[in-house]
């Protein structure tokens, strides 16, 4: 009963930092985010019911408990410097705590970040950061665990261009 009431705790603190954030980036960024997707492992679990007949997207679900992605549209740079300085605490903040930055790019203002927990062949609470001023702010968290050998899967519809070299992941 113990271990139950200790993680229900610890999913509790999790959710609320979640939502600070968010709350936080609303009142950094002067709007809402435009889409919001949340998805828990119920619904999680009934997409991982739809996919029975796809064993990569199985793959992807099967390891998630949550899933939430914050698109912000943003018509101008005036927030600029708060939102990088955001950035770069919510960087340190995580790396405190256990999370390595495995991918890092900085392309004048433009910043994208892609940290999570590597343990084994696993990358575990996954969240990208991409930061565009005067363009868009994507936030996506995920939670749970996601097999490298996956992660095309999971990323297949981010597209990257960096100086004419063009990736998609």
């Amino acid at each position: 009963m113990k271990k139950f009431l200790m993680i229900l705790l610890l999913g509790m603190v999790s959710v609320s930092a979640w939502a600070d954030d968010v709350d936080e980036l609303e009142r950094l960024l002067g709007t809402e985010a435009d889409v919001k997707i949340t998805l828990g492992s119920g619904m999680l679990g009934l997409a991982n019911l739809f996919t029975k007949d796809d064993p990569e997207a199985q793959a992807v679900l099967s390891g998630l408990k949550d899933l939430t992605i914050n698109v912000f549209e943003l018509k101008d740079e005036t927030a600029n410097d708060d939102v990088s300085d955001w950035v770069s605490n919510k960087v340190k903040k995580l790396a405190k705590n256990g999370v390595e930055e495995i991918v890092k790019v900085v392309d004048g203002k433009e910043r994208v970040h892609i940290l999570a927990r590597v343990e084994g062949q696993s990358l575990v609470d996954l969240s990208i950061i991409v930061y565009e001023p005067g363009d868009e702010f994507v936030y996506i968290k995920m939670d749970g665990f996601i097999d490298v050998a996956n992660l095309k899967q999971v990323t297949g519809n981010f597209d990257i261009d960096i100086d004419g070299l063009s990736m998609n992941l």
